[in-house]
C-alpha cells in the first residue's frame, strides 16, 4: 500500500466519496463548479483557454507525492493531505489559519477533456494540472 493511501485511511477519506450527497449533487451540473468534500479547502481557479483547461491549485508544503488526481468525463477530485508544520516550536498561538491535514476538491466539467494530455506542473507552492479540450 502506498504512503499516500495509509495517510487518506488515516484520515478515513478513502471511500466518504461514493456515498458523499455533495458528488451526487456536482455529477449533475453543466457548469464550472468546485467543492471542497472533506477537509480543508486549498484556494482553487478553474479555467479554460482555447486549447486546454487549466486548474491552479494553492498547495505551499505539499509534497506532490502527497497529491492524487481521479477523473472520469464528468468531474476530476483532486485529493491530498499537509502534514502539520515541524518547523516551528508549539506555545501558546494567538492565531492559527493555517490548515494542515487532509483535503478534496471536486471539480465538476461542462465539456469533454483529453486525459491522455495531462500535464502536472508543481512550482512555488501551486499545483497546476493542464488538459487538453476535445
Amino acid at each position: 500500500m502506498s504512503k499516500f493511501k495509509k495517510k487518506l485511511e488515516k484520515y478515513h477519506i478513502t471511500n466518504i466519496l461514493d456515498n458523499s450527497e455533495e458528488y451526487q449533487y456536482l455529477s449533475n451540473q453543466k457548469s464550472f463548479s468546485c467543492d471542497g468534500s472533506l477537509g480543508w479547502k486549498p484556494r482553487t481557479d478553474v479555467f479554460e483557454n482555447n486549447k486546454e483547461l487549466v486548474i491552479i491549485m494553492e498547495l505551499s508544503y505539499v509534497e506532490p507525492e502527497n497529491v492524487e488526481i481521479e477523473y472520469n468525463e464528468e468531474f476530476i477530485i483532486i485529493r491530498g493531505y499537509r502534514n502539520e508544520a515541524k518547523f516551528l516550536p508549539k506555545s501558546h498561538f494567538y492565531k492559527m489559519e493555517i490548515d494542515f491535514g487532509p483535503f478534496e476538491r471536486i471539480i465538476n466539467l461542462p465539456f469533454k477533456i483529453d486525459y491522455n494530455c495531462l500535464e502536472k506542473i508543481y512550482e512555488k507552492g501551486f499545483f497546476i494540472i493542464k488538459i487538453k479540450k476535445m
